[in-house]
């Protein structure tokens, strides 16, 4: 399923489609994690997650991005969720937080991908950042 995510979201802006490589490997070991292992692996997606973010909305600043403020609220709203979630794994409760990263995070990221950051990627290459 990884391979297949990651070939489905591939938009031909390396910028993005490199983060976007690094984000679900990082939700794959997060996903798959132990219990030893469950709090970094989800911390180290969500920290990544928000360091992508910053770089993408640099790109859209640079490209003069119409619909930057929507794709924006999206961001924080995602980062917070995650946060959310490793917040209940730090207090010792994964139930919620496993069944997010196992069928949340990758329906999330297919939606994201192809409802936002696809039209990101095709303005920027019409601006000639690609």
């Amino acid at each position: 399923m990884t391979d297949r995510l990651l070939q489905d979201l591939v938009l031909g802006l390396a910028e993005i489609d490199d983060d976007h490589a690094a984000s679900i490997a990082l939700w794959t070991a997060a996903r798959d994690s132990g219990p030893a292992d469950f709090l970094a692996a989800l911390t180290a997606w969500v920290d990544h997650l928000e360091t992508h973010f910053v770089r993408e909305e640099m790109l859209m600043k640079r490209i003069a991005y119409k619909e930057i403020a929507h794709h924006e609220a999206e961001h924080r709203r995602v980062v917070a969720e995650g946060r959310g979630f490793v917040a209940q794994v730090a207090a010792g409760r994964t139930m919620m937080a496993r069944a997010y990263a196992a069928e949340m995070i990758p329906d999330w990221l297919r939606r994201h991908v192809v409802m936002f950051d696809s039209e990101v990627a095709r303005v920027a290459k019409l601006a000639g950042v690609a």
